[in-house]
């Protein structure tokens, strides 16, 4: 009983992560779509518009869950398949430790709720981790394509000046795309590829105004500065909300591992109430009323702290 609520608990929090992120997508692509409808000249047919926004961000289910197992196998880098399996074994082993000092329940629903578990919390990780590099190469990049195209190279150019000048994913992004665009494929797939792998939302105005400006012409210089200007006041945004709420932040987390730390201690110090808590009837409402007010307030201030302007 006791497993089966604490399952509900994980998979509760993973479905409010999935719901906030797929209502991020679509607010991102309703933007995008309005962006694309307001300056399509009104004489544009909608086949006929350079910026095929679906073409960006209408991906299946089943191309989703692709690009999302290729580019974990590219933040692992080298044998990442081997890390994966070595992450997975770990996660099983730290799962029979503590079923047998602690919980002494079926050991395969342990390893299942501790494998899923840490592979969601593993692949959010990643996914922040890159985000964040991306976030600080992102507008280097940016700087270096405005002085190659400011020299006169061509768009094609000033991308694999890039893909070659830096290090890191986003510079490897544009050697991909300088050599693809390099061998004739189609830009149209060049760049839904690259969102694919990029799936952010300055890459995506970024490829946006690439496209544009490979069909139509324009002042891509003064664009891209534009772009680059804006990227660099939304990151002062977020590092002035992060230390605002960094203090508030912290006692969050003090606060809510408070009770585990002295459900732990009680193991030891105390056997016989960790054992009235743990397996006896009364005394998991105590363990239910703890893991429900813990999930409940996380989940609160989680949802506070992303709304901080």
């Amino acid at each position: 009983m006791m497993l089966f609520f604490v399952f509900q608990v994980i998979f509760g929090a993973a479905l409010l992560v999935y719901v906030l992120r797929k209502r991020r997508r679509i607010d991102l692509n309703e933007y995008l779509n309005e962006y694309a409808r307001i300056n399509r000249p009104k004489a544009t047919r909608p086949m006929q518009q350079v910026i095929d926004v679906k073409s960006l961000i209408g991906l299946t289910l089943s191309g989703r869950i692709y690009n999302a197992w290729l580019n974990l196998l590219d933040q692992l880098g080298r044998f990442a398949r081997l890390k994966l399996i070595a992450f997975v074994l770990l996660l099983i082993f730290l799962s029979h430790f503590i079923n047998q000092n602690f919980l002494l329940a079926n050991s395969y629903i342990v390893a299942a709720i501790f494998v899923l578990g840490g592979l969601f919390f593993g692949l959010k990780y990643l996914e922040i981790r890159r985000e964040q590099e991306f976030d600080e190469t992102f507008p280097v990049a940016l700087n270096m394509l405005t002085s190659a195209v400011s020299s006169g190279e061509s768009i094609t150019q000033a991308i694999s000046y890039v893909g070659t000048t830096l290090d890191g994913r986003v510079a490897h992004e544009f050697r991909n795309m300088a050599k693809r665009l390099q061998l004739g494929e189609p830009p149209e797939e060049v760049f839904r590829k690259a969102c694919a792998r990029m799936p952010y939302h300055m890459f995506f105005f970024f490829i946006i105004t690439l496209r544009a400006n490979m069909e139509r012409g324009g002042q891509l210089r003064d664009i891209i500065h534009r772009l680059n200007k804006l990227m660099f006041n939304i990151r002062s945004v977020d590092k002035k909300k992060n230390a605002l709420t960094a203090e508030a932040r912290m006692s969050v987390k003090i606060v809510a591992a408070i009770p585990f730390i002295f459900l732990f201690a009680t193991r030891f110090v105390s056997p016989e109430n960790y054992e009235f808590v743990m397996n006896d009837p009364e005394g998991r409402l105590l363990l239910y009323y703890m893991l429900a007010s813990e999930a409940i307030g996380i989940g609160i201030v989680w949802r506070l702290m992303r709304n901080a302007r």
